[in-house]
């Protein structure tokens, strides 16, 4: 598969947006993200990073779509029909030829 172009990479990204229940500014979304990416390589390194499922839940308290108490519960499987959607948002991002970095 061709390397995407940011534009299409974010008509793509534009399904998942999901609606803000935490609001942040873009700029605390950049650090978050950013520090989280650090994290993860970091975690790599030593052979613990977090898998797919936990980055993706991670992204989407980043961006405020998510509270930190939903992503506890969702990463816990306390909340079945949101541990679905987050395998299905995984599948479909490796589906497109996206990554957790691209959310």
């Amino acid at each position: 598969m061709a390397e995407l172009t940011h534009e299409q990479k974010q008509k793509l990204l534009a399904e998942f947006e999901r609606p803000k229940v935490v609001k942040y500014s873009p700029e605390e979304i950049r650090s978050g993200k950013e520090i989280y990416i650090q994290v993860v390589a970091s975690c790599a390194l030593e052979g613990h990073a977090p898998d797919d499922f936990g980055k993706v839940v991670t992204m989407e308290e980043i961006r405020g779509e998510l509270t930190k108490e939903q992503a506890r519960a969702i990463i816990l499987e306390q909340i079945p029909e949101e541990t679905k959607r987050i395998q299905r948002k995984v599948a479909r991002l490796h589906e497109l030829g996206l990554s957790w970095q691209d959310l």
